[in-house]
């Protein structure tokens, strides 16, 4: 066995949107750089690209019920059902550890409890990376805090605007707290501009002459996939040329949210020129493919990945100004921000780059620069390691 001092990881699921697609980039700078650390990874028991990715690149997993608390279980006593649950993932967890030296513990997000509770009675030290904003309902942000201050010993931010949450919400989460700017690396070379054509032709179903605007992530109540349609349908008529491209899917037993959007997309007259693109592990010839991204969530998003990796794609963003999009975007430099209350707001950002060329193609160089300067895995994971070898 290797005396490499053991990280265990824990996810909530096996997907790569934007909380695992960082686990996977730490994780694998850990397994293929470190001396002194050795990577294992808790997977709740389903398939999916982060579980492939990770066997691919021989990391350990366990896989083991991860005790996942959702917003709906904190309005009812549903989380009562989550003991259950962690008795069964504490045994599976212990006869798969049995005889490791465990350095620490990381939980990748707020979402799972298990480490929370299985360090509280034990000598094991354990970190929490927060990669959500949960200001509702007002029973979870208060769970969240106390879970923050008793249930765990370093509290690790993805972005400045989560750091401003939490220790406003808790002012002394600031002594244990660090923050480490989520990092993004590039998959694969940009496409030719014959590829770029293919994708455009054959996965878009766009003409030569199409303006394609795209929103890449899940599909879900706070993404913005319904005010983009409301913009689209009064753009359209003075751009015809334009085209919706959604890309993403939607959470697990959340389907709804799918059916809703595309009863909405075949309602509207102009609805075919609205499409859904199911997900994909790789975003990037997507997005290059794309002329225009937009990130309109209506709700704080702790980071915004999308945006760094349509960044990294060549593209100017237009994207909300709240959260965590609103630390990423440069105004006027890499993307243009709109107040989500306002839909006028977001209807004046998107005109002004269709309108401008010569502007937005500043944009997309400056976008590029930026990307892959200051949003890096290497300096995320070097972060981290600081974090490893000072604080625990």
């Amino acid at each position: 066995m290797s005396d490499k001092k053991k990280i265990v990881f824990v996810s909530i699921s096996c997907d790569l949107y934007g909380s695992s697609k960082v686990l996977l980039s730490l994780v694998l700078q850990m397994k293929q750089k470190s001396s002194k650390y050795e990577p294992v990874v808790c997977l709740p028991p389903e398939d999916g690209p982060l579980r492939d990715r990770l066997k691919e690149a021989g990391v350990r997993i366990i896989e083991m019920p991860v005790v996942k608390l959702t917003r709906s279980m904190l309005k009812s006593f549903a989380i009562f059902g989550l003991l259950s649950e962690y008795f069964r993932a504490k045994r599976i967890f212990r006869r798969e550890t049995s005889g490791m030296d465990i350095y620490c513990i990381q939980s990748n997000t707020l979402a799972t409890v298990f480490g929370s509770i299985y360090c509280k009675f034990r000598r094991t030290k354990h970190i929490i990376h927060v990669h959500e904003i949960m200001d509702r309902p007002k029973l979870a942000a208060l769970f969240f805090k106390y879970m923050l201050k008793f249930g765990s010993e370093m509290v690790v931010y993805n972005s400045e605007a989560t750091a401003a949450y939490y220790n406003k919400l808790a002012p002394s989460l600031r002594k244990k707290s660090t923050t480490i700017i989520n990092g993004v690396d590039r998959t694969g070379v940009p496409i030719s501009e014959s590829e770029r054509e293919d994708i455009r032709r054959d996965l878009y179903n766009a003409g030569p002459g199409d303006v394609i605007i795209g929103l890449v992530g899940r599909i879900n109540r706070l993404k913005g996939h319904d005010i983009t349609l409301d913009i689209f349908e009064e753009l359209v008529v003075e751009y015809p040329e334009l085209c919706i491209r959604f890309v993403g899917s939607p959470p697990p037993n959340q389907e709804h949210f799918l059916v809703n959007l595309r009863e909405r997309i075949d309602s509207m007259e102009a609805g075919n020129r609205v499409q859904i693109v199911d997900f994909r592990e790789n975003v990037f010839p997507l997005m290059e493919a794309m002329d225009l991204v937009v990130v309109p969530s209506t709700e704080p998003e702790s980071f915004g990945l999308v945006v760094v990796e349509a960044m990294l794609s060549g593209k100017a963003v237009v994207g909300s100004d709240i959260g965590g999009i609103s630390t990423i975007i440069d105004p006027n430099r890499t993307g243009l921000l709109f107040d989500p209350k306002d839909k006028e707001s977001y209807k004046r950002a998107v005109k002004k780059l269709l309108d401008d060329n010569r502007l937005k193609q500043k944009m997309e160089t400056e976008a590029l620069q930026v990307a892959k300067t200051e949003f890096t895995t290497q300096k995320m994971y070097h972060s981290f390691l600081e974090v490893y070898d000072k604080n625990l």
